[in-house]
């Protein structure tokens, strides 16, 4: 690295030290209580809230409409109750939940369903209330399996058939979420139907499937605040909330099991990846394979700014991620330099399999 660019780094550290408040350098040097003095331009200000004062509301006149200059925080009034004092103000406790992806709908080819970040328990009644304000009656219901059938009805878009539908809300990957999924068969309008019906894996028809979901999260992103907030159903309750992914295993037999099918699981896991900003070199559906190359994100943030202020590189590495089908799901391992490269050659093997573990963490926090 030049001299100058080196001496250049050193200044601004040593500037940021001496304007930082923990340093308190400056106040030391005689003259310089102008600058961080009580009465400096870099005074401390973080007791100022402590002798904020209140002002009157605004006064509207009578002849003007108030209505879109409303108070939308508005302070109530706690008399004269004398609170703590913070000189270090308390830093406000962390929103619950994941709203920026609180209902999201997925596809791949023939198969559609939606994620929502509620439990299933908290889901199901809205469910069943969507059905309600769209006419159609329910024929079956059985909450503690999270699944419920319409009876037969019409639409207006294909009045010679009539259709039925079974939902079924389950866990989702993560903890605290509901998979929400339909299945369909329709009949000519004329035609005798059974009372019970052979349910297949697969709608008949998965573009109206795909419809229904789609209007079924447009409801649920609507009501998102309702039921994250207090309803529950108690018939749904033996609804597990723990998500269908868990961390199995220790060490070298660390590995990541699924409750779903290849099919669901393959879809997850690549959006996992994703969504992680894990970069695929490759895939093979077949085989059940994605190559990826994965630097730990959470070493790379303990190395602090200073390590990325002189110029430190992340270093990747690759592995295999396997997907293998046993009788209880699937389970996800990840395998590190799977072609043989000397990309983790300057790994031991105790580092390739903690690495190898951080990378199904990663998945494992991700996936949906």
């Amino acid at each position: 690295m030049p001299v100058k660019s080196l001496v250049n780094k050193f200044s601004f550290i040593v500037i940021a030290c001496l304007f930082s408040s923990g340093c308190g350098l400056i106040g030391a040097v005689p003259g310089m209580g102008r600058v961080v003095g009580d009465e400096g331009v870099f005074r401390d200000r973080q007791g100022d809230y402590l002798e904020a004062e209140s002002i009157p509301r605004l006064d509207i006149p009578n002849n003007l409409d108030g209505f879109v200059i409303d108070d939308l925080l508005v302070i109530p009034d706690l008399g004269s109750v004398d609170g703590q004092a913070f000189l270090q103000v308390p830093r406000p406790r962390p929103l619950q939940g994941n709203p920026d992806r609180a209902v999201v709908i997925q596809r791949m080819a023939e198969r559609s369903w939606v994620i929502v970040d509620a439990r299933a328990s908290q889901v199901w009644p809205r469910i069943r209330q969507y059905w309600l304000e769209q006419g159609i009656d329910l024929a079956a219901e059985i909450p503690g399996q999270g699944m419920l059938d319409t009876i037969w009805f019409t639409t207006d878009e294909n009045p010679d058939f009539k259709e039925k539908l079974r939902v079924m809300v389950r866990p989702g990957f993560q903890d605290e979420s509901a998979e929400i999924s339909v299945l369909h068969v329709s009949a000519p309008i004329q035609a005798e139907v059974p009372e019970e019906v052979e349910w297949t894996d697969q709608p008949e028809d998965t573009e109206y499937a795909y419809q229904v979901l789609a209007d079924i999260s447009t409801y649920l992103a609507d009501q998102i605040r309702l039921y994250q907030s207090s309803t529950v159903s108690f018939l749904a309750g033996n609804i597990p909330d723990e998500g269908r992914a868990s961390m199995q295993g220790e060490g070298a037999d660390m590995l990541l099991h699924l409750d779903a099918d290849y099919d669901r699981s393959w879809a997850a896991v690549g959006r996992a990846l994703e969504r992680a900003e894990i970069e695929i070199m490759s895939e093979e559906m077949d085989s059940g394979y994605f190559d990826v190359t994965f630097a730990n994100q959470e070493n790379d943030e303990e190395q602090g700014v200073f390590s990325r202020f002189f110029g430190q590189e992340q270093v990747s590495f690759p592995f295999r991620i396997n997907l293998r089908q046993v009788e209880s799901g699937i389970e996800v391992i990840a395998e590190s330099n799977p072609d043989g490269s000397a990309g983790a050659g300057s790994l031991t093997e105790e580092q390739q399999q903690e690495l190898s573990n951080a990378l199904l963490q990663t998945i494992r926090n991700f996936i949906s």
